[in-house]
């Protein structure tokens, strides 16, 4: 267990003393930083806007999400409500809370400004960056030095991925399609095993009463303990979602990618039909969804559940879309 500065909790609670009106704004911003709504704004960027700029974000964010999971398993810090009775839970966060993974994910804007250079979108970026982080502190799920070293890590990633990302592709295009499957699934079976690695080291230290005790009142009438920040659910699901996200894009580009161009209202009729495809198999993939406690099992309906929906995304919908003329094919070789 590390040690909290005292200085983490009292700008926790300095915040959270500003008011209850801050909660609908803190709570907006806090849902933009789920996976849920950024396979969303993704989805219509890369259907829609900019193919290229949306399969980057598409790839950035697994990769970031699944650093942050492997982390979190081996740090195995508190959440501020777990540690300090007198931070108030006004939202209700699954896992360990270092670093802050809705922070280091929403270093993804700042990842796409750096390829648009556009300063409105610059603007808008930094301000979704800050808010997401900001309302994890207000809301009490995550102490400011979490928040702040998920913003360097996002930021550290997104640094290494526009320096090293043309040298990479030009290696990884010119390999055998074999040799790229053989990476892909290498790479999201090395997420497993890392992650697999830390909870099982977890499987020999002992969560603290003090942090059990302090989150019942939190967590009373949800069914859940703060026992299940142990386990490897988001591990598998960011694995999943990787290797969705990646194979679709490998296949779009062998087959021929598409162009997101067209009229407005053929834009907008993409997106709209696009999204109840995306919903309607979310649907029902939550309707298959074990307990939590099943361990095991749960994990495997993430892998697989979070790989669906990727897949979807980037490689079946367009596909579809294709046939039906919704979207344009291009030649693999202008991708």
């Amino acid at each position: 267990m590390i040690c909290i500065a005292s200085y983490d909790a009292w700008i926790s609670i300095s915040f959270q003393s500003l008011g209850d009106w801050l909660t609908p704004i803190m709570k907006y911003f806090t849902w933009l930083g789920y996976p849920q709504a950024y396979m969303i704004l993704i989805a219509i960027i890369y259907w829609s806007f900019d193919r290229k700029l949306g399969l980057r974000m598409a790839i950035f964010l697994p990769v970031v999400s699944s650093i942050n999971s492997i982390l979190k398993q081996a740090i195995h810090a508190p959440r501020p409500y777990w540690a300090h009775p007198q931070i108030k839970a006004i939202h209700l966060s699954n896992g360990f809370g270092m670093p802050s993974g809705h922070a280091q994910g929403s270093t993804v804007w700042l990842y796409a400004a750096s390829f648009l250079k556009l300063r409105w979108f610059w603007a808008l970026a930094v301000t979704l960056a800050i808010m997401v982080g900001l309302s994890r502190v207000y809301l009490g799920v995550h102490y400011s030095s979490q928040v702040l070293a998920g913003w360097a890590i996002g930021l550290l990633i997104a640094f290494l991925m526009i320096r090293y990302e043309s040298p990479f592709l030009k290696w990884f295009l010119s390999r055998k399609f074999r040799n790229q499957l053989v990476f892909i699934f290498g790479l999201s079976a090395f997420i497993l095993i890392l992650g697999g690695a830390f909870v099982y080291l977890l499987n020999n230290w002992e969560m603290p009463v003090e942090w059990i005790r302090n989150s019942e009142d939190d967590l009373a009438g949800t069914g859940e303990t703060i026992a299940s920040s142990m386990g490897m659910g988001a591990v598998a699901g960011n694995a999943g979602g990787f290797l969705g996200v990646a194979l679709g894009g490998l296949l779009s580009h062998r087959r021929g990618a598409f162009k997101a161009t067209g009229l407005g209202w053929k834009r907008l009729l993409t997106s709209v039909s696009g999204l109840l495809i995306f919903f309607g198999l979310y649907v029902c993939i939550m309707l298959i969804a074990p307990d939590q406690a099943q361990g095991t099992l749960f994990s495997i309906w993430r892998f697989i559940g979070f790989f669906l929906l990727s897949f979807t995304v980037i490689f079946l919908v367009p596909h579809l879309f294709i046939r039906i003329n919704l979207l344009t094919s291009s030649k693999s070789s202008d991708s």
